[in-house]
């Protein structure tokens, strides 16, 4: 997760607590207008409250066990009250109460310095908008992955058919998704799903509340580069490109190949190899031209420690175009 997307998931909540606030505020004046007796009955909840207080202050333990059973009974008799009369006008008995969009966690996003579940759900939801892929490419995942698009007859150089080869290859992914280990490289001409398998990776990730960051090669150096005058803005980009759990780079090869560029894929790519943590990357290029473009170090980084991936079999954008 990002600086960025935690600042924006933590303004939310502040805008939840307030309407929260406001509400519970709201709901207070209704009900001490409609129902006077409840505000009397609030002022005598506190005064109580007050009482447990200096109870605590006794020193004869006897006393104190004595005063505290006192002012449960007191305190569970108005709290009863109180929802008698809610409810026999006709409110629900937690209508002054019921005032949160997560009663688990009554909008801060934390129980117990744990992130509430439905923090993880926003954490999920801001990921996947911020990946650059959720308007276009909203229906790429692997539930949608087309099989009938490849062939299956046998293709001499695979020893099977492409189809039997790309369920392999789907099955791999999937079970990356579930457990990120190792990195991958998928490699291939242009249309073959590289690009789709990247998205569906990440969907699923996203979907198993595993933290990752999805982006274009182009987009990804742009930003990067955008942001090395903004010490703040670019220590918060890098930190989320190098520390993030799974890295997702699609099409590497389509930005402005150059020692900036290049140094800024050696600097990723050794950073994530030396902490273990997990980067897919699909190109166009060959191995032969990854080494070409970028340099020895990178491409020796790249094909020694990444599982390579090539894909096989028909332009996929040209078929869905001629089927419609």
């Amino acid at each position: 997760m990002t600086p960025e997307i935690y600042s924006k998931i933590m303004n939310e909540y502040n805008f939840k607590q307030t309407k929260a606030a406001k509400l519970a505020d709201r709901r207070r004046e209704e009900i001490f207008y409609n129902i006077p007796r409840i505000k009397d009955i609030s002022e005598e909840l506190g005064e109580v409250s007050v009482l447990m207080a200096k109870t605590f202050e006794t020193e004869n333990l006897d006393k104190r066990a004595e005063r505290l059973a006192d002012i449960k009974r007191r305190t569970e008799a108005l709290l009863n009250e109180k929802k008698q009369l809610l409810t026999s006008s006709g409110y629900p008995a937690d209508y002054m109460e019921n005032v949160y969009v997560c009663p688990i966690c009554k909008d801060t996003g934390f129980v117990d310095n744990e992130q509430c579940s439905c923090f993880k759900a926003s954490v999920r939801e801001k990921m996947y908008e911020d990946s650059s892929m959720k308007s276009e490419n909203d229906s790429e995942c692997f539930d949608e992955f087309r099989f009938d698009f490849y062939s299956d007859k046998i293709n001499p150089k695979l020893g099977t058919s492409v189809r039997r080869y790309m369920e392999g290859v789907v099955k791999l992914c999937k079970d990356f998704s579930s457990a990120p280990e190792g990195n991958i490289l998928f490699t291939g001409g242009t249309g073959l799903g590289k690009s789709f398998l990247c998205h569906s990776i990440t969907k699923a990730l996203l979907d198993n509340n595993i933290d990752v960051v999805c982006d274009t090669a182009f987009s990804l150096f742009e930003k990067l580069i955008k942001n090395r005058f903004d010490i703040d803005s670019e220590r918060e980009y890098k930190d989320s490109v190098f520390n993030c759990s799974v890295l997702v780079i699609d099409d590497l090869g389509t930005e402005s190949i150059n020692k900036i560029t290049a140094s800024e894929l050696f600097n990723i790519i050794n950073h994530r190899l030396i902490n273990k943590k997990p980067v897919v990357i699909s190109t166009n290029l060959s191995p032969e031209k990854i080494k070409e473009a970028y340099s020895e170090r990178i491409s020796s980084r790249i094909m020694g420690e990444y599982r390579v991936i090539p894909l096989f079999g028909p332009d996929i954008r040209i078929l869905k175009k001629q089927k419609g």
